[in-house]
């Protein structure tokens, strides 16, 4: 097999072929193997792909509740010019309130820009580790700043997640725009 001009050896293929095809184009395969099979490197594996699927699976539902909502809009203004009974046409009215009140009670987008967020900065952390520059260029030090930029990371996407579960329209305040510190860069995400 040929990769970026090179053929690879079998060995090669055997070590990193499996993790590289779960995570698709997510990450590279560290290429010291104490790095591929230490448990802190999977664990930012794992929660990588948590976070990548959850903002796929946000911005879908996300996008189609829109796409529902748009639709359902230009039939009621059809089905008024066309004179169609009055029980069909509220019943789509209906339908477009119910699929707001799905958004606006699920946060799909909010969530999907907080876990797109989570997964962007726990991939910047991962190739910075992998390719040993800073904060990860001392031997000595470099596993326990990813421990602790991985805890960082885990720990403000859930209180941020906690917070816009509080916000939510169900406790009246959907107006505090949620800041998360992460080491080294400070993310600020906007109301929806």
């Amino acid at each position: 097999m040929t990769i970026w001009g090179r053929a690879r050896t079998k060995s090669a293929i055997d070590r990193g072929e499996a993790a590289w095809q779960g995570l698709g184009d997510i990450l590279p395969v560290p290429s010291r193997p104490e790095d591929r099979d230490d448990l802190l490197w999977q664990e930012l594996e794992t929660y990588l792909r948590y976070y990548n699927t959850a903002a796929g699976r946000a911005r879908v539902s996300f996008y189609g509740l829109k796409v529902l909502t748009l639709s359902a809009g230009a039939a009621v203004t059809v089905l008024a010019a066309i004179s169609a009974p009055a029980a069909l046409t509220a019943g789509v009215g209906a339908a477009i309130v119910v699929l707001e009140g799905a958004q606006q009670l699920f946060q799909f987008h909010r969530n999907w820009l907080s876990y797109r967020s989570a997964a962007e900065a726990l991939r910047q952390h991962a190739f910075q580790y992998i390719a040993s520059v800073k904060p990860y260029d001392d031997p000595a030090t470099r596993r326990a700043q990813l421990a602790s930029a991985l805890q960082a990371i885990i720990a403000n996407e859930l209180g941020a997640w906690s917070t816009t579960m509080l916000n939510s329209p169900a406790t009246g305040d959907t107006t505090t725009p949620t800041t998360v510190k992460m080491p080294d860069e400070t993310v600020n995400r906007p109301d929806p």
